[in-house]
């Protein structure tokens, strides 16, 4: 017997559907547009300026590398969720491009920030707890949703699509 009220039971069966959606549809885009993104983000980590920007970032304090993460992540991030949002009620050119540029600039300044500042920030026991719970929390729901009927068609349509984008682009990842 379950201490949870039936009301709820519903509205569980809603937020998994809309939660997988959310998260099927995150990783489609994700997959679309990380072939078209990921060779820019080589050449431009090639650049010695770039490389020189990282080692500084490698050697600031925690809580300066903190901050120096957490700006262009406070500003970049509510962007794509507010461009999903511009897509979910019809506004598909505007919301598109928005997420595109967005899901650039987060890959060229928040996820290069982070893998530049991991050391300094790993040594930040809160952040280190944080980074430890979401990153099992992310596993957790990755591997349910993985195990769906509506993932697995999704990954193979993505492959398909993520397959087409590199043969155009000529690559070989």
């Amino acid at each position: 017997m379950s201490d949870t009220p039936d009301w709820l039971a519903p509205l569980r069966f809603i937020l998994r559907i809309v939660f997988s959606i959310l998260l099927i549809l995150w990783t489609l885009l994700d997959s679309i547009l990380s072939p078209i993104f990921r060779p820019l983000l080589d050449g431009l980590s090639g650049l010695g300026l770039f490389a020189w920007i990282g080692g500084l970032i490698g050697r600031l304090p925690p809580y300066v590398a903190l901050l120096v993460f957490a700006v262009p992540f406070i500003v970049i991030e509510p962007v794509k969720a507010f461009a999903l949002y511009w897509l979910g009620i019809g506004h598909v050119i505007q919301g598109g491009t928005l997420y595109v540029l967005a899901h650039l600039a987060s890959i060229l300044i928040v996820e290069r920030i982070y893998h530049a500042a991991h050391e300094p920030l790993m040594r930040i026991g809160w952040f280190r707890q944080l980074m430890t719970w979401l990153d099992n929390l992310r596993r957790v729901v990755l591997d349910w949703a993985k195990s769906t009927p509506v993932w697995q068609r999704s990954a193979r349509v993505a492959r398909q699509v993520k397959s087409a984008i590199q043969q155009t682009l000529g690559s070989e990842k």
